[in-house]
């Protein structure tokens, strides 16, 4: 079947339509990546910043809301004996890594350390040296753990 000059037209105009559309849509997909990359890396400066001025450690930790390890390790940092010790010599920074989709970047700046799974944790010195990383996949089971055990980690800090 034989199409008319302007059918051709109006195809060939439609499929430029779409090409800018997707265009369009991944560009702003890749800005508000972008965005999000900053913001984090943005905090986790400040974070850094904030921890050398008190003279304290840094934490930052990596999970999610869904994880329950992550949301195990949160309950013992917050029971009495490890709140305390953690608001005296370090300074913890919370960053949400949704399903392995979220602020990448900031776990590629600090050496991978969610590849063995989450909650990680990467200590940084006041001076912003990296102490250690739980690359290992050390706190992947904290549901398993108990206060003493994340006390004796934090102690050898």
């Amino acid at each position: 079947m034989r199409k008319f000059p302007s059918a051709l037209f109006m195809e060939r105009k439609f499929r430029i339509l779409i090409i800018f559309f997707f265009l369009g849509f991944s560009l702003t997909i890749l800005s508000h990546c972008s965005k999000q990359s900053d913001i984090i890396l943005s905090q986790y400066q400040e974070s850094l910043a904030l921890a050398k001025d008190s003279n304290r450690k840094l934490i930052v930790v990596f999970g999610a809301d869904w994880c329950p390890d992550c949301n195990a390790l949160d309950g013992i940092f917050k029971e009495p004996e490890p709140k305390a010790l953690l608001s005296q010599n370090f300074l913890v920074f919370k960053v949400d890594v949704g399903r392995f989709d979220k602020n990448l970047s900031l776990n590629d700046t600090l050496g991978n350390p969610i590849q063995n799974g989450i909650p990680a944790l990467v200590v940084i010195d006041p001076s912003g040296k990296i102490l250690t990383s739980t690359k290992g996949g050390e706190f992947s089971n904290a549901s398993k753990m108990t206060k003493e055990q994340v006390l004796e980690y934090l102690h050898r800090l």
